[in-house]
């Protein structure tokens, strides 16, 4: 099976170095083209794409070690209007990460053999490893403008719902966030993911705790220009020093607080792994049936966050079919009937308030932030080409009123190299 690297060196992306232009993508002339509907590969050899399934949260934390080792990210939302100051957000170390996947490693099967390798030479293969263990530049492009932009807009929008109004009923449900972490392979979920999101929860409370420590880390940020490009370490624990941040010992009581604190606060996890299809949808937005003129609509908001997932051109359609998909769903369009579906599923969130007034149903939010180079040399994907993609899906479902859907530039990177950017799409 052919390999698409790009092209990096070292084992992640440096925190000093992430606005620096990587190599240009390239892909194995031989990489055969998959198709999502028959999980083969179009040349007839093998190239089976993983199903998606769900993954249990506590079965993953079972498998973590005793300590995980981990650095400091710091991102710069980099906004003119005035916001948060720079994220600094904890994130497990490769050497850890590889360490645990050649303890698990089965020597008679070598199954982890492909994502070592993957994790050590940045290679991508298709239908194996999706490039996951690693954070690319691209992440960071949109990382910086969740941190600037939606961060701010969704707490604002949280604190009017909270307010209340005369049309809620009184003893609604209370509000909760229901988080969706996808990858195409499990491993990452339970290696990367996982991890990291304890490893974040772990850091929040303890300056919920220390205000102080947040203050100081704040200002030292700021006093020394630092952002993730020149200063890959923050503060965490008063025991860590600049350069180097202390092992996170797990036990059954850190997990154990770790799910009462996320139950307290309303929120809530959930994890899909395997490939773009239907299936996906399903299991990401399982609350979304089929919807009627007298289901009650709750107000909800749903924003998609993806990252370098539009290089191959043999997995557009798919993830095109599978976003397309899910924003319907975020927007509750079960009352707009369509040539391919005659209910197009309705999200429900028991967090929202229920309105009385049936006149005047609540709004539902969705939108998705693709962030991806312009074109990936080599490989045939890129901004145009998923474009293309959309437009084409878009008229086979026959949309009314132009493609269905539609897409606006959110934040560019122009270097010396390829042209990076964010997109915003709506439907």
């Amino acid at each position: 099976m052919s390999a698409f690297t790009f092209g990096f060196g070292g084992d992640d992306i440096d925190d000093q170095d992430v606005e620096d232009e990587m190599h240009d993508a390239c892909m194995d002339a031989g990489m055969r083209q998959l198709h999502i509907a028959s999980k083969e590969s179009h040349d007839g050899e093998g190239g089976v794409l993983i199903e998606a399934s769900q993954r249990d949260l506590d079965e993953m934390l079972s498998t973590l070690p005793s300590q995980i080792s981990y650095n400091m990210l710091s991102i710069n939302p980099q906004s003119s209007a005035p916001g948060p100051p720079s994220l600094t957000i904890p994130r497990r170390e490769v050497f850890d990460i590889r360490a645990q996947l050649m303890a698990e490693d089965d020597a008679d099967t070598n199954e982890n053999a492909e994502l070592i390798s993957g994790l050590e030479k940045g290679d991508l293969k298709p239908t194996v490893y999706e490039g996951g263990l690693k954070t690319w530049e691209c992440a960071i492009d949109l990382a910086k403008l969740v941190a600037a932009e939606e961060i701010p807009s969704l707490l604002s929008d949280l604190a009017e719902g909270e307010r209340g109004d005369v049309h809620v009923v009184e003893d609604r449900p209370r509000r909760t966030i229901h988080f969706v972490f996808a990858d195409y392979n499990a491993a990452v979920l339970r290696l990367v993911t996982v991890p990291n999101i304890l490893l974040t929860w772990h850091m929040c409370l303890h300056r919920l705790n220390n205000p102080q420590d947040s203050e100081r880390s704040i200002s030292s940020n700021t006093e020394n220009g630092s952002d993730a490009e020149n200063r890959p370490n923050g503060n965490f624990l008063d025991s860590a020093d600049a350069d180097e941040q202390p092992d996170l010992d797990i036990d059954h009581a850190l997990l154990s607080n770790f799910r009462k604190d996320l139950h307290a606060r309303g929120i809530s996890l959930s994890f899909v792994s395997g490939a773009w299809s239907p299936a996906f949808v399903d299991l990401a937005l399982p609350n979304c049936p089929p919807a009627s003129p007298s289901s009650q609509r709750r107000r909800s908001h749903l924003l998609i966050l993806a990252s370098e997932t539009i290089y191959s051109p043999s997995s557009l359609r798919s993830f095109s079919e599978t976003l397309l998909s899910l924003l319907r769903c975020g927007r509750g369009l079960g009352f707009t009937s369509t040539s391919a579906s005659t209910s197009s599923p309705q999200v429900e969130p028991a967090a929202e308030p229920v309105v009385t007034d049936k006149n005047t149903p609540p709004e539902c939010k969705a939108k998705a932030l693709i962030a991806a180079k312009e074109v990936y040399f080599g490989v045939g994907g890129g901004v145009d080409e998923f474009l293309r993609v959309m437009r084409d899906h878009g008229r086979r479902e026959g949309q009314i009123g132009g493609d269905g859907f539609s897409v606006k530039v959110r934040a560019e990177v122009r270097n010396e190299g390829v042209g990076r950017v964010v997109l915003e799409v709506t439907i």
